[in-house]
Formats: C-alpha cells, structure tokens, sequence
C-alpha cells in the first residue's frame, strides 16, 4: 500500500496541477472576454454620446446657413444676398480683387469689413466646432481610429452646403482667427479636402 500509494500520489497530484493550470487558463480567458466585451460597451456609450452632439451641431449650422446673409456696396447703393447666392458674390469680388493684384492682407480686410455681423465668422466657428468634436472625442486615447475619424469628417463634409464648405475653405485661405488657423493645422482634415479634390487655396 506504501508503494502504491507513493506511486499514485504524485501522478494525482501532477493531473491536480494540470487540472489548476486549466482552470486558470479559462478564468483569464472569461476575464479577458469580459474586459473586452466592457471596454467594448463603453466605447458604444461613448459614440452615442458623440453622435448626439455631431449631428445637433450639424442641425445648428444648417439653420446658421439657412440665416446668412451678406450686404455690399454696389453703385453706392446696399444690394444683401443671402446664402448660395451670398457665398458666390464673395467668391466673384475675390477673384476680381486677386486679377487685380490685390494682396492677402487687402482680401483679408475686405472679408472683415463685409462681415460687419459676423455671420462669416460664425459659420467658419461652427464648422471648426464640428471637427473639434470628431478630433477630441473620437481620439486614439477614446478608443477610436484614424479611420473612425475619417469617416465622421466625410460626414461633416456631406451634410455640408457646398457653398458653405467653400467659403469655410476661403476663409481658411485669407483670415488669420482660430478657427481658420486649427482647421488649417488639423492634418486629418486637410488631407481629406485632398483627397476629395478640394484646393486648400484656390483664389
């Protein structure tokens, strides 16, 4: 019985190790799985948190738009156009002004001066809001991808006038604010409006 149970002992103690290794193995395996699935969960939570907050901000600068309008002096006389039509009269006197010979710092003035109101600037502040939003709450330190970025600033871009996103990109040309200088700075941004085929200074 000694000798038996000296030989049986170690072989049942040996398969009780094994039998231990494996059940930690698969507790760290379910741990991990809960981790991920939680980790999973929150970045979920977070990107309904952004979600809200994109497209609010992207309903706000719809209605901006909806409400621009600009006044010139035409003739001596106050002519105001509004929206697509705005955007396109300031377009025409910048490229009237670039033919002839005028500089930055003349444009830049001439912006200034027709936006007595503001409403240029509040349409460029809203738009560096938007993509201030994608780059701090979808950041690699979030959770999120270059990718998931990506696709948000294409959104941006899509659910933009056209017009609206022109002179976003104008603006980015000729004035010298914050919000022009970030969206310049935003290398994320600025190799999308690349790819897209949009001119970072067309005038």
């Amino acid at each position: 019985s000694s000798f038996i149970g000296g030989l049986i002992g170690p072989i049942l103690s040996f398969f009780s190790f094994v039998l231990l290794l494996r059940s930690l193995e698969l507790q760290n395996a379910t741990s991990s799985a809960l981790r991920a699935e939680s980790e999973q969960s929150r970045k979920r939570e977070k990107l309904t948190s952004f979600e809200t907050q994109f497209y609010n901000l992207i309903d706000a600068q719809r209605q901006v738009f909806k409400n621009f309008k600009i006044s010139f002096e035409i003739n001596n006389k106050i002519e105001t156009y509004k929206k697509v039509e705005a955007v396109t009269k300031i377009e025409d006197l910048i490229e009237n002004m670039r033919e002839r010979g005028c500089s930055v710092t003349d444009i830049e003035s001439y912006i200034e001066q027709i936006d007595a109101n503001e409403n240029i600037f509040n349409l460029v502040r809203i738009f560096r809001n938007i993509v201030r939003l994608i780059e701090d709450k979808l950041a690699d330190s979030e959770g999120f991808t270059s990718d998931e970025r990506h696709s948000f600033n294409q959104t941006l871009i899509s659910f933009t006038e056209f017009s609206q996103l022109r002179l976003v990109i104008l603006c980015m040309q000729f004035l010298d604010y914050p919000a022009t200088n970030y969206l310049k700075n935003n290398c994320e941004f600025t190799k999308l409006l690349e790819e897209l085929g949009l001119e970072k200074d067309p005038y």
